[in-house]
């Protein structure tokens, strides 16, 4: 890959890793504050998070199984948006939303009970409603699902 920048030119050979990882370095010097920058930007660790998901969720070709059955609601909503996610980046789901009815119908929880839930995620920044009848979860829904997740295995290795 060869790049030039003004009075800067380099090029880069090697895998796609080397290369991803030298041009870093080069932005790096090239624009400090886009080091600051990338410290501070929330980027979800898909590797960690699938990881971290062994147990609580598989993935089938009829979409996402919930393992742990005695789930709040709001653990179910929120670990279901978080596998949804994962299974997207993942490249098993197309979507990277669900309809409300999955959700119940994978938590095992009344349609209602989820519909309210959810409202209420919406209000705290962590669901977005996407579509009729459509959710995703945003960054800070990401980051309250790990803990949730954390809460979930804990209690389950009890």
């Amino acid at each position: 890959m060869y790049v030039e920048y003004g009075e800067f030119k380099i090029n880069f050979d090697g895998s796609p890793e080397v290369v991803s990882i030298a041009f870093i370095d080069f932005l790096n010097k090239v624009y400090p504050a886009f080091k600051l920058a990338n410290r501070l930007v929330f980027k979800p660790d898909l590797i960690k998070l699938a990881q971290a998901l062994e147990g609580v969720i598989e993935y089938s070709s009829d979409g996402l199984i919930l393992i742990p059955m005695d789930l709040t609601s709001e653990e179910a909503i929120m670990l279901s948006l978080l596998g949804v996610y994962v299974g997207n980046k993942l490249g098993l789901f197309t979507e990277e939303s669900v309809s409300v009815t999955q959700i119940a119908t994978v938590s095992g929880k009344a349609l209602k009970t989820i519909l309210n839930k959810l409202k209420g995620k919406i209000d705290d920044g962590l669901v977005e409603r996407v579509g009729r009848g459509e959710y995703k979860i945003k960054s800070l829904g990401i980051k309250e699902a790990k803990k949730v997740l954390q809460d979930v295995k804990m209690r389950e290795h009890r």
